[in-house]
């Protein structure tokens, strides 16, 4: 049996490392290996050829784009000029005719927690973020872990194509693109945040009964966090049902005198009060 495929993911680790790891077993899920760098500050040396053998042996790249720069090489690149690590990763992918998703991160996520980079470097990664968000000719910005998970769910197809190679699949892929791409305009032009939001949190709900079962803490937390964003758009009763998913959940599996417990009954009984 052939290897499974491998996917380069581009971030800069001081604010993304948890971010990234998500995307990595989110990957392993749909059955690719993954493949990074872990880059420091105080690292020593021009790591790009090492970057460059790296990345030649995956089958495309995903890059988290977020506010940081990160580190650099010790001169400027001779074809891309003043880049940082991060960003030549996905140039020189590109550049290599590689497939590159980029997974555009706004100020709402939930970055790890790093020193702040002085003036300079926050402008050339700003200056990045504009030119990427220029060529794309779609980007969503994600606010969420769970938004994060949801759109690594949403390569499934792309990454199917690339490991197949196949003719015969070349039309289906195609038209699975397509309404993906359909699908996600009318979003973009038709949804506000929350109904968003909500989508992102149903879709990662499903994963999560799937493969940790319906009472494992990651999934009750989604359940959750589904009812909170329902209640938001004043839907009541649906988010009532699913914070009683939670709290029923979370009384087997964590006990009553848990937090998490006490904290699903509180949403469950004001929604009831609510109701009454």
């Amino acid at each position: 049996m052939s290897p499974r495929p491998a996917i380069f993911i581009s971030a800069v680790s001081c604010e993304l490392r948890s971010a990234r790891q998500l995307a990595a077993n989110t990957l392993t899920f749909l059955g690719y290996d993954s493949d990074w760098q872990e880059i420091f500050g105080t690292e020593a040396g021009d790591l790009r050829a090492m970057l460059r053998r790296r990345i030649d042996a995956c089958k495309g790249l995903v890059q988290l784009v977020g506010e940081c720069y990160g580190a650099e090489p010790p001169a400027a690149d001779d074809q891309f000029g003043r880049v940082s690590y991060t960003q030549y990763e996905a140039l020189y992918a590109s550049s290599r005719g590689k497939r590159v998703w980029y997974l555009f991160l706004d100020e709402s996520f939930p970055f790890d927690s790093h020193d702040p980079e002085d003036p300079e470097k926050k402008e050339l990664q700003r200056t990045y973020r504009d030119r990427l968000k220029a060529d794309a000719h779609l980007y969503h910005s994600l606010g969420t872990r769970e938004g994060l998970e949801n759109s690594v769910l949403k390569l499934r197809d792309d990454l199917t194509r690339l490991r197949r190679g196949v003719k015969r699949w070349a039309m289906s892929v195609a038209i699975l693109l397509l309404i993906s791409v359909g699908l996600s305009l009318w979003l973009l032009q038709s949804q506000h945040q929350a109904n968003q939001q909500q989508q992102e949190y149903r879709s990662v709900l499903t994963l999560r009964e799937k493969v940790l079962g319906v009472e494992h803490p990651d999934t009750l937390e989604t359940c959750f966090n589904l009812a909170t964003c329902l209640r938001a758009e004043g839907k009541a009763s649906e988010a009532k049902t699913f914070a009683q998913r939670a709290a029923d959940g979370a009384r087997r599996s964590l006990g009553p005198e848990h937090p998490d417990t006490k904290k699903y009954e509180q949403l469950r009984d004001e929604l009831a009060a609510k109701q009454d």
